[in-house]
């Protein structure tokens, strides 16, 4: 006798993707998207933007306290920038019809990635790299270097 049996009703994907406005992780999304995209996968933009030092720039302002207009105008271009790459990447998930969000955080890169992608419940990450030297690299540190050694999920770098 034949059994009948009902597909598996698998849970969504959910892949987190470290984006900023380099070609790197331009070029890791698209990769993802042509790759090994599923349609039933569930997409977080995770974007880290670079946070102002106001104590470092004014020391570096030779002592000078810097004008809360241009803490302000400096706020302002930082806001602007990560709603033009939110709007960029929001256009190529839409014309895949994909499902997802946009995330931002605060901090260390590496750290605030892996701990947005906890929050989502990220089965995968995906990141692209600069291909720093290993002396740049050891010097500079390593946004994916960070997320791939202590990440409780599985890492995809795209090196381009």
């Amino acid at each position: 006798m034949a059994t009948e049996s009902k597909p598996s009703s698998k849970p969504s994907r959910v892949v987190a993707v470290a984006i900023d406005n380099s070609e790197y992780a331009e070029k890791a999304f698209d990769w993802y998207l042509e790759k090994i995209r599923r349609n039933d996968d569930v997409i977080v933009l995770i974007h880290i933007p670079e946070s102002y030092d106001f104590s470092l720039a004014t020391v570096q302002n030779n002592g000078e306290e810097i004008s809360p207009g241009v803490i302000r105008q400096l706020l302002d271009e930082l806001e602007k920038n990560v709603k033009f790459l939110e709007d960029r990447y929001a256009e190529k998930v839409k014309a895949y019809g994909i499902d997802g969000k946009f995330r931002t955080g605060g901090g260390k890169p590496g750290e605030a990635i892996l701990k947005i992608a906890k929050e989502e419940n990220a089965t995968l990450i995906v990141t692209g790299t600069r291909g720093l030297g290993k002396i740049r690299r050891t010097v500079l540190g390593s946004v994916s270097d960070y997320v791939i050694h202590h990440s409780p999920v599985p890492v995809l770098v795209c090196r381009m």
